[in-house]
């Protein structure tokens, strides 16, 4: 196991589980509510980590967090903690579960509707009450949310799914196992790594200056090339599992640059239709890069450098042209569906609900080139 920090504290390794206890000890934590999903009870995998981490018996068990979290979630868990005399909070499973962990710890101590802290309403600055510490345990390889600053659920005012943003939200500790995602199933594997590909991607991209995220994000390109597709054909392969699992962690890392088009129209779906999240953002990639490519286009080079593709002699065209083929062959070999019918869309009307929800996403601040509904509804329709 190998301990850094960056900007929490990580415990990253085969076994780290096995720290749950004395990270518990080193936050004061006696009583602290576990908050996962039905899923992770149903396969027994809570049962597993809780005999591996040998958790005392006051913890308390919140495990109705749903695939694209709620606010309603969120206050049924706060009604556990309270209800219990928890003291602090640990997220288990993916980045539903630690999403719905977050929203939890905020809202332990904060009142009004999850929309007020959202960061279009700049809500880290009403972030002023105590916040319980809190353990992050991914359990697949994707969103990253274990290093990340917020939360991504679904708020009850508008029903839209909304960034809760702020420094205060970064896990006390994260404990990145890659031992707990052996049991993936191949399409999580490869839904959940190509959402850790898609963060990367979209942050290098992102027109915001932060160079030390720039090169984090080609690193966590450059980890997960190979490594996914091997995880995906034998998911018993511990190196590629840990490979992943660190490009999933610096995906995480990278939020604070911004995201782009594809999560303007992944968390629109999320919102209306449900689906999972990285298996949606894998299907979108593709178009999305045509559409950004002539606003982006120098950076096309760095990013065919970090899957292997030999650019000595590849004009930026190419290099675009190259790294978008490398993706739709990847997502053909990972049996990412290629329409959006899989996520029960179907028809014009069923874009036009979505368009306003696109609009209105934060993440579209940060896209190299600024899309309208005409792009929104051109690119959806594209994938019917």
């Amino acid at each position: 196991m190998d301990t850094f920090a960056f900007p929490n504290k990580v415990n990253f390794g085969a076994g780290a589980i096995a720290s749950l206890n004395d990270c518990l000890a080193s936050l004061k934590v006696e009583k602290p509510l576990l908050v996962t999903d039905r899923g992770l009870v149903d396969c027994g995998l809570l049962d597993e980590i809780i005999q591996k981490a040998d958790l005392p018996a006051s913890v308390s068990i919140f495990s109705e967090v749903d695939p694209n979290p709620t606010e309603a979630n969120v206050r049924a868990g706060v009604e556990v903690y309270h209800k219990n005399g928890c003291d602090g909070i640990i997220g288990l499973g993916g980045g539903s579960a630690i999403d719905g962990a977050k929203g939890i710890r905020l809202m332990v101590h904060h009142q009004g509707p999850l929309n007020d802290y959202g960061i279009l309403n700049q809500g880290w600055l009403k972030m002023t009450e105590p916040i319980p510490p809190m353990i992050a345990i991914p359990t697949t390889a994707g969103t990253g949310s274990e290093v990340a600053r917020g939360t991504m659920l679904i708020e009850e005012t508008n029903g839209i799914k909304i960034a809760v943003v702020g420094e205060r939200l970064f896990s006390s500790i994260s404990i990145c196992d890659p031992e707990l995602t052996l049991g993936l199933p191949p399409f999580l594997t490869a839904g959940t790594g190509m959402d850790a590909f898609t963060h990367c991607v979209e942050e290098y991209i992102s027109p915001k200056f932060n160079p030390v995220i720039s090169g984090i994000a080609l690193e966590g390109i450059r980890l997960n090339h190979g490594s996914l597709l091997t995880a995906y054909k034998d998911g018993s392969n511990l190196e590629a599992r840990a490979n992943v699992m660190a490009s999933a962690m610096m995906g995480g890392m990278g939020f604070a640059k911004g995201l782009g088009i594809v999560h303007s129209i992944s968390h629109a779906v999320g919102a209306l239709f449900g689906g999972h999240h990285g298996t949606l953002n894998a299907l979108l990639l593709p178009a999305c890069l045509e559409f950004n490519r002539e606003s982006c286009l120098p950076r096309f080079r760095q990013l065919a450098q970090a899957v292997s593709i030999h650019v000595e002699t590849k004009s930026d065209d190419e290099c675009a042209d190259a790294f978008i083929d490398h993706i739709r062959q990847l997502n053909n070999e990972l049996n990412i569906p290629s329409n959006l019918e899989t996520f029960n869309i179907t028809t014009d009307d069923d874009i036009e609900k979505l368009i306003p929800l696109c609009e209105v996403d934060h993440c579209r601040l940060t896209n190299p080139r600024m899309p309208e509904a005409t792009d929104f509804r051109e690119l959806l329709l594209g994938h019917l």
